[in-house]
């Protein structure tokens, strides 16, 4: 990397640290444009890479954080699409998941996960989680579907 006298880096070379990251189109597997036109679409504000203050005074960071513009109803979406078979790793997500949600309070929380097994099922549905398995169908249909349900 260059730089000037002065230890500044040079204007054109700024593109490319910004772009050196994560793809800008990708959280966690999942396209953000794809998202956000989703909810956006059913009434809600949605926003990649967000964030909610729990009680606890602790901010806690999701894949998306969502709010339903006429209620203010509050609907968090991670993404463990990125865990390839280590189910250990995975379980110790989904505790960390459920500690943020329980601290938030969101309304709904969507997990998003390649492939789980029936204990880590269970275990999601004892912390009020909603699975959405991405091996047995598109996870966009799948969210698609649950929001049509509650309208």
């Amino acid at each position: 990397m260059t730089s000037t006298d002065d230890n500044r880096i040079r204007r054109n070379l700024v593109g490319a640290l910004e772009n050196s990251c994560r793809s800008p189109t990708d959280i966690h597997g999942l396209d953000i444009s794809k998202m956000v036109q989703l909810f956006e679409s059913f009434g809600y504000s949605c926003k990649p890479d967000g964030s909610m203050r729990g009680i606890s005074g602790v901010l806690h960071n999701f894949d998306f954080v969502c709010t339903k513009l006429t209620t203010g109803e509050k609907l968090v979406v991670q993404s463990l699409l990125h865990f390839q078979g280590n189910d250990e790793n995975l379980d110790v997500e989904i505790v960390k998941l459920r500690l943020s949600t329980y601290d938030c309070s969101p309304d709904v929380c969507l997990l998003i996960a390649g492939h789980l097994t029936d204990e880590m099922k269970q275990i999601a549905g004892l912390y009020r989680l909603i699975v959405i398995e991405s091996s047995q169908a598109n996870p966009f249909d799948q969210i698609e579907s649950l929001l049509r349900l509650q309208i």
